[in-house]
């Protein structure tokens, strides 16, 4: 077993045409989070006989494991190998677990990091009761704002910035204790990311943006969605704006992980995910 070096973005193409290959739901599984959570999570590249791997680091200071290609192939001794060194694999997808005998492994999971996955359709229309409040607010928005789209793009990433800045200004939390950081990197490299993103404005001025990209080919993953807090209502535009753009390709819509904050997760939980996508932990017995 060999450590290569850190995640740097001539790795790019090559985790692309892996994570395609892999076609999971599953936010973790693109490049640009790979990519732009590198030095939180310390990734750093393991080559096995049976693919490669990317070692990493939570919040919690826990080293795991996270397979880069399919572990079907992988035998026991290359699974105890690694796991002789870090703590668990993690993301793992339901799929995988027949790889995981449950005699030989423990498998939990936390629903602090299941994504959350919605129809775009429903997001689209904001139709029933689930979206009474949300659709009140839209009404109101569009009732007193006049808002333009445009692509994020070298030409306005800078107005996106400004927007970002105002909301890392009003959380009233750090800025290592956000995803600011990340947020702006992105904004950045809208293109070397191979990133889609909308900038909304009104009356001229920057209001709020998105960012996400492809998981595969019904699953679009959102990344980044910041807004001023001076528009009522900008949040539901911009979703609902977003899956009317994306609803012709786009089957699904991963809005990622709550993180265990609880006003997070009774927004999220407010737009009627489809589902909570379980990303699974597993560890040796």
């Amino acid at each position: 077993m060999e450590t290569l070096e850190t995640v740097d973005l001539k790795h790019r193409s090559c985790l692309t045409d892996r994570f395609h290959q892999m076609n999971l739901q599953i936010s973790d599984y693109t490049f640009a989070n790979v990519y732009l959570f590198r030095k939180t999570s310390n990734y750093e590249f393991l080559t096995t006989d049976c693919g490669l791997f990317v070692s990493g680091q939570n919040k919690q200071k826990q080293r795991y494991i996270m397979p880069l290609n399919d572990p079907h192939g992988c035998d026991m001794q290359t699974f105890n190998d690694l796991l002789g060194q870090q703590k668990f694999f993690f993301p793992i997808p339901e799929e995988w677990l027949s790889c995981f005998p449950e005699n030989k492994f423990v498998i939990t999971c936390d629903d602090n990091e299941s994504d959350y996955i919605y129809l775009t359709e429903n997001m689209a229309g904001f139709k029933g009761k689930q979206y009474t409040r949300h659709r009140n607010h839209l009404h109101q928005f569009l009732s007193l704002y006049v808002s333009e789209g445009k692509p994020i793009s070298i030409n306005n990433f800078q107005d996106a910035l400004r927007v970002l800045q105002e909301w890392q200004n009003n959380s009233r939390t750090a800025p290592d204790k956000t995803d600011f950081d990340q947020c702006s990197e992105a904004l950045q490299k809208v293109p070397e990311l191979a990133l889609w993103g909308t900038i909304y404005y009104i009356d001229g001025n920057p209001a709020g943006f998105i960012i996400g990209e492809a998981l595969n080919s019904d699953t679009f993953c959102l990344h980044f969605a910041k807004a001023s807090k001076n528009y009522h209502g900008i949040y539901e535009f911009m979703f609902n704006d977003t899956a009317k753009r994306l609803q012709s390709q786009y089957k699904y819509l991963n809005l990622e992980e709550d993180m265990g904050n609880k006003n997070l997760r009774r927004t999220k939980d407010s737009y009627g995910p489809e589902l909570l996508l379980k990303k699974y932990r597993v560890s040796a017995r």
